[in-house]
């Protein structure tokens, strides 16, 4: 299970309450130093993750980016004409996987292989996404979910990255974290964020906006920080490596599971 946390800074895991995301750094590997792609944006940043590449290679620039609107060509393409992504690597290896991705923010759903997904839904609002993750995982039990939650990027645009409100909106969402964590017990969990923020904004090419947490647990994962680089387009090798799945040699980022 992968659980993307929108707009989640990592100045939260120093302001927030945030217990359920200490608690999986305490029993898993982890860097508050992951390092996002610019600009400092969801589409490009979530298409980094699932693409495995930079913009420079996936073409996904902004976020008005659209699978027939862009301003620069994939540089590799896979099934669907978008930037091969872990969807579509994955089931070429292994049709019989069932994947699925549940997320709250609508653009996520344009960023990888639809055909690839057993379900692929967008459910608003992070308590409702939530909901459905857990009881889609718990009923269906896909081999592989992504779920998507965007309530801490709204709290940043509406109090600011710095706010109290923003802080006790990051700890409300850890309450989730919680949940979706008991309720992938005994599985590889991931969690990451697409970016920061500064002010009510991001996008601005600073740390505040372009640092990332990632956190990872599970089955033989050992606790560590890691020290070395770490690159948000990691994020797709380490997916596909868990399921002993070669990355796609369009792809620039490492797994992080040998860290």
């Amino acid at each position: 299970m992968v659980i993307g946390i929108d707009g989640l800074s990592t100045a939260a895991f120093e302001k927030a309450q945030l217990p359920n995301l200490k608690a999986l750094m305490n029993r898993g590997a982890y860097t508050l130093k992951a390092r996002g792609v610019l600009p400092t944006v969801s589409s490009p940043n979530w298409g980094s993750i699932l693409m495995g590449a930079g913009p420079e290679q996936h073409g996904v620039t902004s976020n008005e980016w659209q699978r027939d609107k862009f301003e620069i060509e994939p540089l590799c393409k896979g099934p669907e004409g978008i930037y091969p992504n872990v969807f579509g690597v994955l089931k070429a290896a292994k049709p019989k996987l069932h994947l699925a991705a549940i997320y709250d923010w609508d653009g996520f759903g344009r960023l990888f292989d639809r055909g690839a997904a057993t379900h692929a839904v967008h459910v608003l609002k992070s308590e409702e996404t939530t909901k459905a993750a857990i009881e889609y995982w718990r009923t269906r039990k896909p081999d592989f979910l992504f779920v998507h939650l965007d309530d801490v990027d709204h709290a940043g645009h509406e109090h600011a990255w710095e706010s109290a409100k923003y802080f006790e909106e990051a700890g409300r969402i850890d309450g989730s974290v919680g949940k979706l964590v008991d309720a992938a017990a005994g599985a590889l969990v991931i969690v990451v964020s697409d970016h920061g923020g500064t002010g009510k904004k991001h996008g601005n090419s600073n740390m505040n906006d372009l640092q990332i947490p990632v956190i990872w647990a599970g089955p033989k994962v050992k606790h560590r920080e890691i020290k070395a680089p770490v690159n948000i387009y990691d994020l797709a090798p380490t997916i596909t490596g868990a399921f002993g799945v070669a990355a796609d040699p369009c792809w620039i980022g490492k797994s992080l599971l040998s860290q």
